[in-house]
């Protein structure tokens, strides 16, 4: 696996253990290309929804409606519940993702500075709950409406969601391109289940606590605070956080693209090049017998040749990672980077 393809400035990866940069310019290439999306589809106002009103007495009955009361309020008043329901569903998801790619970028920064604990507090909202509505959005979409018109917050709790977590989260999996690569159990327990030693439930109660009794597995250990007399050159939790998170960003960085898929459809090659470059930058990051895999996969590029050299395209770990991620190259004949339109492709 190597250690890094320079997605990321060098100086901002200096405090990343060597072996898990990588994983780390992967969990930034999946937040860049959603909020590459976002900013997309809200410059080109996808969400936006426009009908037509059938005479001019419609018209004005919606703009004194409209003056009194809400927009949505003013379009059910006039019988325009189908186009209520798109504005509804579209503002919640662009607002949503914004407000969980932000806490994402925030926490992908701190992790750089091995500001740890607070990485950890911010990555708690978007994991447990912008991911958790997201899922549900996207995989019962009339489910989700009706509650959230008829219920709400009552009705949309994180306690509510607690019993149908695991239905939720593979209903959407199901309407991924990632359905074969992810498996919605172990999101769940890796976000979830308290008693995960391995997952982020443990991590996030004690970023948010200084002392958790509540449960055997949570306790805080005697004689000590949660994480205060951690050492930031400890690189144990880095370990465990960069074991899981690619998978999950993975898994939520496809529920946001059929999201968006949903309001617009997107350009068929820039679909199909985002599905290949993320799956496969997640087989190059877990290494072995996946990178092997990957790098098979890239295998027809041995054509390309160095504009400089000439060359033939070497596809090594760090090629391989470089052109999935950069859309670059490192020439093993005269060792210059070059560019490659990877996307191009498809």
């Amino acid at each position: 696996m190597p250690n890094s393809v320079h997605l990321i400035p060098r100086n901002r990866l200096r405090w990343i253990p060597s072996d898990l940069r990588l994983a780390h310019e992967y969990c930034f290439f999946l937040h860049d290309e959603s909020a590459r999306l976002l900013v997309e589809y809200e410059g080109a106002e996808a969400h936006v929804v426009s009908f037509k009103f059938r005479n001019k007495a419609e018209a004005k009955a919606f703009n004194q409606h409209a003056a009194s009361d809400d927009p949505i309020t003013a379009m059910r008043a006039g019988g325009y519940e189908a186009e209520a329901r798109t504005v509804v569903l579209n503002q919640i998801t662009m607002a949503m993702v914004s407000d969980c790619l932000h806490h994402i970028y925030e926490a992908l920064r701190c992790l750089e500075k091995r500001k740890i604990v607070v990485a950890l507090n911010l990555l708690r909202k978007p994991l447990t709950d912008n991911l958790l509505y997201l899922s549900w959005l996207l995989g019962d979409e009339d489910g989700f409406y009706h509650t959230f018109t008829t219920n709400s917050p009552r009705g949309i709790t994180s306690s509510i969601l607690k019993g149908k977590r695991t239905e939720i989260l593979s209903s959407a999996l199901a309407m991924t391109e990632v359905a074969d690569v992810l498996n919605a159990e172990l999101i769940d327990r890796t976000l979830f289940t308290q008693a995960n030693q391995t997952g982020f439930q443990k991590l996030f109660q004690h970023a948010v606590h200084l002392v958790t009794v509540q449960r055997a597995e949570l306790e805080t250990t005697p004689e000590n605070f949660n994480f205060i007399f951690k050492r930031y050159d400890d690189d144990d939790l880095y370990e465990l956080i960069y074991d899981v998170l690619p998978h999950v960003l993975l898994y939520l960085s496809h529920v946001i693209f059929c999201l968006f898929e949903r309001m617009a459809a997107p350009d068929h090659g820039s679909k199909n090049a985002f599905h290949v470059r993320s799956i496969l930058g997640l087989h190059l990051v877990e290494g072995e017998e996946n990178e092997a895999y990957a790098i098979e996969r890239l295998a027809d590029l041995k054509c390309v040749e160095c504009p400089d050299c000439h060359s033939a395209l070497k596809i090594t770990p760090h090629n391989a990672a470089r052109l999935v991620l950069t859309e670059s190259y490192r020439c093993a004949g005269c060792r210059r980077s070059q560019p490659f339109p990877f996307s191009w492709i498809f």
